[in-house]
């Protein structure tokens, strides 16, 4: 019993001892936890941070500062995986929505970690802000170019259709011509070579330049056809033997003035080379010339004078065929306008008008009338009728009068 005693008291005071250096132990790490500090947000009860040597979070799913870090950190690795060139170049629109939503999530939670006076100061948090500025600058930068490609492609696109399919220029930025064409193509390739390179384009390219190079100068040949047309029927020789411009001047100017505009319109904006087109502006302006400066003179108005005055001199009553002072009155009062001069019944045989199927319809004496109208004198149509009834018997007489027909000279009345 002696020897038993004092190694049971040995154990007593050692158990003692260990508990005392545990308790001790257990103070420190709590005033040093203390010293971490706490995520805005937490509850009253206080969060301990656990943290490795370099004083990034260790793996705690409860702990908001951990939660915040790995948000952050995943957001971000996130972003780089769809950043990748095989997956971004699958759908580049939605990769970087994709990525914006990502990456305003990890802003969100680095926010919460600079917020907290104890973590904003740890160097994790520093890289993570790095990290984050890199990543979005390198979104920013390849959905820029992405976009700076389709501009260009976009400006191709519009002169594809305007030299193609014949579309309007939708881009009013952009000149509708082979100077515009060309200069926004050369920065083009100075801008975007990348994409000015690509398939897509340059396919654009060779169908927009066949158009600026080779389709626009076939207008010229049809051009030159249309001025020469012109030009044959301006100097053609009528029945009096004269040049058909002399009474028709007015009329070919209108002709050329529809072509001037077209000649005008692919001269500046679709041919580059100019000599064919300027021969046949040449070749119109010359005509022109001697039309403008018969017009212009005087001359035109002249000779067209005297010509209307010959037709007006040239129109004549029709003999008279047969005298019936019954016809010739009921003539004059069938005239509703003027002042009637004269009635000559111009035939005496009674003409049948038939319908389409050769049934009669009426019989007619012809008959030309001078009126004298709002001082001039003009020869006038109608006729005497007698609508057929059926079985080969007509009705009674009457006028039809068909109007002022054509301006005569009042002196040939009664020639």
């Amino acid at each position: 019993m002696k020897s038993i005693l004092p190694v049971a008291v040995l154990i007593f005071i050692t158990s003692l001892c260990n508990a005392q250096i545990k308790t001790g132990l257990k103070d420190l790490k709590e005033k040093a936890s203390d010293k971490t500090g706490i995520v805005s947000g937490k509850s009253d009860k206080t969060e301990k941070v656990k943290e490795n040597a370099s004083g990034v979070p260790e793996y705690d799913p409860e702990d908001p500062v951990y939660r915040a870090y790995s948000i952050v950190r995943d957001e971000l690795s996130s972003t780089r995986n769809i950043m990748k060139p095989l997956e971004w170049d699958k759908n580049i629109e939605g990769r970087n929505d994709d990525a914006t939503r990502y990456l305003a999530k990890a802003k969100e939670n680095l926010v919460k970690l600079q917020s907290d006076p104890i973590e904003s100061k740890k160097p994790y948090v520093k890289d993570l802000e790095q990290q984050y500025n890199e990543v979005e600058a390198e979104r920013k930068a390849k959905y820029d170019s992405y976009t700076a490609d389709q501009e260009w492609e976009q400006k191709i696109e519009s002169y594809y259709k305007f030299a193609i399919m014949g579309w309007e220029m939708q881009d009013k930025t952009l000149e509708p011509s082979y100077t515009g064409y060309y200069n926004m193509k050369k920065e083009f390739e100075a801008t975007r070579p990348e994409k000015y390179n690509s398939s897509y384009v340059q396919k654009r390219i060779a169908d927009v330049d066949n158009f600026f190079q080779v389709e626009v100068y076939k207008i010229v040949p049809e051009l030159d056809k249309d001025v020469d047309k012109v030009i044959s029927e301006i100097h053609a020789k009528n029945v009096d033997g004269d040049e058909d411009y002399l009474l028709n001047a007015k009329g070919y100017v209108k002709d050329f003035e529809e072509i001037i505009p077209i000649i005008t319109y692919n001269r500046k904006y679709l041919l580059e080379n100019k000599a064919d087109i300027d021969a046949v502006q040449a070749k119109l302006d010359k005509e022109k010339a001697i039309l403008d400066e018969y017009i212009s003179s005087g001359k035109y108005d002249a000779h067209v004078a005297q010509f209307e005055q010959a037709l007006i001199d040239a129109v004549r009553l029709a003999p008279k065929k047969m005298s019936n002072a019954g016809y010739e009155s009921m003539a004059r009062a069938g005239v509703d306008e003027g002042e009637v001069l004269r009635v000559v019944i111009t035939s005496d045989v009674w003409s049948v008008k038939k319908t389409d199927w050769g049934f009669p319809e009426y019989k007619y004496l012809p008959v030309d009338i001078a009126v004298s109208y709002k001082g001039k004198c003009w020869l006038a149509y109608g006729q005497i009728r007698k609508t057929y009834e059926g079985g080969g018997v007509y009705g009674g007489e009457f006028f039809s009068y068909w109007g002022l027909q054509d301006e005569m000279n009042c002196n040939n009345v009664n020639k």
